[in-house]
């Protein structure tokens, strides 16, 4: 048995714990296309500019996401893709568990996820 790196756990565990937002979730899923600005971010999860760009400010500070600033306007971008790959997969397992449940998972499949 490999020993633990409780250490790194804890790490994981505050990461998880600053992506445990549906907003910064749909962040995540948004940026995985390519760079937004604040405006373009608020207005796809209809919600105030001042509220995404308090999560940007959390995102940022945990190192989820970059930014850069052209005049006026800050474009943001994800600094890792492997976190859409972990959203992904985290989607993949809910979906399987809601149908071993016989749960109406249709409601909530991949394009339906990506189109909202």
């Amino acid at each position: 048995m490999k020993p633990c790196n409780f250490q790194l756990f804890e790490l994981q565990a505050e990461l998880c714990q600053m992506m445990a937002n549906a907003k910064r979730i749909a962040i995540v899923e948004i940026l995985s296309s390519g760079e937004c600005c604040v405006g373009e971010l608020a207005k796809a999860l209809e919600t105030s500019v001042s509220t995404v760009s308090q999560h940007l400010r959390t995102m940022k500070d945990k190192g989820v996401v970059l930014n850069r600033k052209d005049g006026q306007t800050v474009y943001y971008r994800l600094k890792n893709p492997k976190l859409v790959e972990g959203c992904h997969i985290m989607r993949e397992f809910l979906l399987e568990e809601m149908e071993a449940q016989g749960r109406i998972a249709r409601d909530y499949d991949e394009e339906t996820v990506l189109t909202h």
